[in-house]
């Protein structure tokens, strides 16, 4: 895989690389913030077919949170000795959705929308001039949308 990103848990115990990732999107959905303990989610998306488990394969866990509203589900991949967020499967779509966070190699995209500000934590102010959404937003044709 020569456009290969890389990335890894905290503890180190798990190794992957993606490629072909798409823009980073801010995700303030309470359920995010929830899961990364921080005012967004930075998140990205890449083809599933391309992730590839180079170590520790056997350490990731998954959550599936119960349904809100309608699918697909809110699904959290995990180090099991650490709890770094870990790609994971998103449902009827052939990406995985992860945190750029967890990235070790520059990914080449970078932030280009929030989502669900909204839920936006009450602590938290958007400074920059990227466009915002009150929800989910539309998405992009090239992914599907």
């Amino acid at each position: 895989m020569s456009d290969a990103i890389r990335g890894s848990c905290l503890c180190g115990a798990v190794v992957f690389e993606v490629s072909d990732v798409t823009p980073i999107q801010y995700c303030h959905a309470r359920r995010c913030r929830k899961a990364t303990g921080s005012a967004f989610a930075p998140e990205l998306l890449a083809p599933e077919a391309s992730l590839r488990w180079l170590s520790g394969a056997e350490q990731v866990r998954e959550y599936e949170a119960p349904l809100l509203d309608s699918p697909p589900a809110y699904r959290r991949a995990f180090c099991n000795t650490c709890g770094s967020p870990l790609p994971n499967s998103i449902g009827n779509v052939p990406f995985v959705a992860l945190h750029a966070g967890v990235l070790d190699d520059d990914p080449g995209s970078r932030p280009f929308r929030h989502a669900f500000v909204d839920q936006k934590a009450c602590w938290h102010e958007i400074v920059d001039d990227l466009p915002t959404y009150p929800g989910r937003p539309p998405v992009p044709e090239e992914y599907g949308g």
